[in-house]
């Protein structure tokens, strides 16, 4: 293909016609510059256009999901755009038998459509590709892409800044894209969360079991308050404990009143059941 390759070439090439080719040169969806009136495109960049389009069209029945072109109203003004769609017609949205991936998944550039298309395809159906800018507030400047999601019962989610200009760096194969590693982030992910679901749901299983320990150990406590009055203060339980370490250690025994020898069992216990126990072990009687 000619290097100087003009608008009416680039339609034939393409299938479209020169206005859809001068239209694709404004906004940027072929790469292409204006000299002396006339767009010289890049034939490079209209070929992974005709691509992508070629693509959307030969999509395979097993693929999930393709581009469509079609036009919209912006600011006043028809224009081209390109939505990721579902082969299989499955609508967008959040509700049930919706894809809430490709709501609002419309692109004024092919190229765009085509990253989002390749990430929806290749990932699972919990994980989000989103471009962004940074505020005026932040000390980063431009746009960026931003990784986010997890699976149904996860406790985990992903969350990754790639930066416009950023490179692939590291062990990489040569050759890996941006977007190739997104990817590869969000599978591997995914991968790990059947171990985060069965840890988590060990920590659930146990917070749950010792929550009701508590629950019939308060249970068990209001009743000996109820039957008993007032039980014994943590001062008295603290002391009986001591006295009980004392006398394990020096081999002491004797007094009148044998009662319980844990904390469990002394909390049970009312203040003059308490005092009572107290008095035994310091042969106060």
């Amino acid at each position: 293909m000619d290097t100087t390759l003009t608008a009416a070439h680039a339609a034939t090439e393409a299938g479209v016609t020169v206005a859809t080719i001068r239209t694709w040169c404004r906004r940027g969806v072929i790469t292409a510059t204006k000299v002396s009136g006339r767009w010289v495109i890049d034939p490079s960049s209209l070929n992974r256009r005709i691509r992508i389009g070629q693509e959307s069209r030969t999509m395979t029945p097993t693929t999930t999901y393709r581009i469509e072109q079609g036009t919209a109203i912006r600011y006043g003004t028809e224009r081209e755009v390109w939505s990721v769609v579902r082969t299989d017609g499955t609508p967008a949205g959040f509700g049930p038998g919706q894809d809430p991936r490709i709501h609002n998944a419309t692109f004024t550039t092919p190229e765009i459509a085509e990253i989002y298309r390749r990430f929806y395809e290749e990932t699972p159906a919990g994980y989000r590709l989103e471009r962004d800018h940074h505020s005026s507030r932040s000390m980063r400047r431009g746009s960026y892409w931003r990784l986010t999601g997890s699976g149904q019962d996860d406790p985990d989610t992903i969350r990754h800044i790639w930066e416009d200009g950023e490179e692939v760096r590291g062990s990489w194969p040569e050759g890996t894209t941006w977007l190739d590693v997104l990817i590869f982030l969000a599978n591997r992910h995914a991968e790990g969360a059947p171990a985060r679901i069965e840890k988590a749901a060990a920590e659930k299983a146990i917070a749950e079991a010792e929550a009701a320990v508590r629950e019939a150990r308060e249970a068990q406590l209001a009743e000996a308050r109820r039957t008993k009055g007032a039980l014994a203060t943590d001062r008295q339980i603290s002391y009986i404990l001591s006295l009980l370490a004392r006398r394990r250690d020096s081999g002491e025994g004797g007094g009148f009143f044998s009662g319980p020898t844990t904390r469990a069992d002394l909390e049970l216990l009312s203040k003059a059941e308490a005092s009572a126990y107290i008095d035994s072990l310091t042969d106060n009687y």
